[in-house]
């Protein structure tokens, strides 16, 4: 589950940011190498939801009356990400602190500006309203057991575009030229890493373990014989 904050830039329009949480879809796939019981490395390639939520407070020209109203924008992108971290730590328990940095491709973005009951969407592949290719540098402390909260801050904007048109639920429209100059991102996250090599013997580990398969293979044969009668 990831914990977003991104501050885009407005300076004749008031605006907050919010935290944005997004529990679905992230995925991770690591792969580890240990140099020694307190020192390793672990690379992989990760599917991440990142982005930011804008309230703005902005004026409607409605019908020569100036209105001012309450616009939210949500952005976001879905994200592939190359890591490469170092780990200092007990590694035969699992638990250690690593530090490292991601090269992420945002392959897939969309924004929502929602207004009363209207709202406005725009999506696509590869869009230029955000930074394609954004690097990014995290921290992340791993326990025993799997679990892990890591730190990330993107070291480029989130987004790549200046200016933004918005339409109220009468059509009325506002036009807010100094929206997205700059819009730092990074976030919090949780979540759970499993062994594959834990699971492999999870799978592998005798199930049954009644009186009939802890007795002799001698005793189990007799036994069989007596009950076919």
């Amino acid at each position: 589950m990831i914990f977003s904050y991104g501050d885009v830039s407005t300076d004749t329009t008031d605006s907050k940011a919010v935290v944005r949480w997004s529990p679905v879809f992230n995925f991770n796939t690591q792969l580890h190498f240990n140099f020694s019981k307190s020192v390793g490395i672990y690379t992989g390639l990760g599917l991440r939801n990142v982005g930011l939520i804008t309230h703005l407070t902005t004026n409607f020209n409605n019908a020569g009356t100036i209105v001012q109203e309450e616009v939210t924008v949500k952005e976001r992108s879905y994200s592939l990400g190359l890591p490469l971290a170092l780990k200092l730590g007990n590694m035969e328990q699992n638990t250690y602190l690593a530090v490292g940095a991601e090269a992420e491709l945002m392959f897939a973005y969309k924004r929502k500006i929602i207004q009363g009951d209207g709202k406005q969407k725009l999506d696509g592949w590869f869009n230029d309203n955000v930074n394609i290719f954004n690097p990014s540098a995290f921290a992340e402390m791993h326990f025993h057991g799997g679990a892990y909260v890591r730190f990330k801050y993107y070291l480029d904007d989130f987004l790549n575009y200046q200016g933004i048109n918005l339409v109220d639920e009468n059509l009325n429209q506002s036009y807010v030229a100094d929206y997205g100059p700059d819009s730092p991102l990074f976030y919090v996250s949780i979540g759970i890493i499993t062994s594959t090599k834990q699971l492999e013997q999870d799978v592998t580990k005798p199930t049954d373990k009644s009186a009939y398969f802890k007795q002799s293979k001698k005793e189990r044969k007799n036994l069989d014989s007596a009950s076919s009668y």
